[in-house]
C-alpha cells in the first residue's frame, strides 16, 4: 500500500531481496497481485545458476546486494548492515543522487493499524523519508 500511495503502479518492476519466505505463496500473493512484475533471485536466475550459492547465506545476500545497488530506487524496510552499506554504496556510485526510500515505520504502523484507512488517505507525496 505504501508503494502504491507513493505512485508506483502495476507497471513497476520490483525486486524483493530476502531469504526464503515462509509460506511465500500466501504472504507474497497480495504484493504480487499489486505488482505483477515482482522478481526475486529465484525468478531471475535458473535453479542451476543458483545451485552453487545454495547453503551459503552470505553468497545469496551478495546476489541481492548486487541487484539492489544497481536499482533505480531502493526501498529499505529493515535496519542492520545490509541496507546501511547499500545506501552508502549507492550514494557513492551515483554521485549522491541515489533514490532511497526509508519509510517512517512509526507513522506507517499508526496508519495501517487504522481499520478505516483508504488508499486515498496515503497518496500524499513524500510519505516516507526519501534520502538522496
Amino acid at each position: 500500500m505504501m508503494l502504491r500511495g507513493m505512485g508506483f503502479d502495476n507497471t513497476t518492476f520490483l525486486y524483493v531481496a530476502s531469504g526464503k519466505i515462509y509460506n511465500a505463496a500466501k504472504y507474497m500473493g497480495p504484493l504480487r497481485r499489486m505488482f505483477p512484475l515482482l522478481q526475486t533471485k529465484d525468478t531471475l536466475a535458473l535453479s542451476e545458476e543458483l545451485a552453487e550459492f545454495e547453503g551459503y547465506s552470505s553468497r545469496l545476500a551478495a546476489l541481492d546486494y548486487t541487484v539492489c545497488v544497481q536499482s533505480e530506487v531502493f526501498v529499505t524496510t529493515q535496519g542492520g548492515n545490509f541496507p546501511h552499506f547499500l545506501m552508502g554504496h549507492r550514494r557513492y556510485l551515483l554521485g549522491g543522487n541515489a533514490k532511497t526510500i526509508k519509510p517512517d515505520k512509526r507513522k506507517l504502523v499508526l496508519s495501517f493499524d487504522d481499520p478505516n484507512i483508504r488508499m486515498e488517505s496515503i497518496q500524499a507525496p513524500h510519505a516516507g523519508n526519501t534520502a538522496p
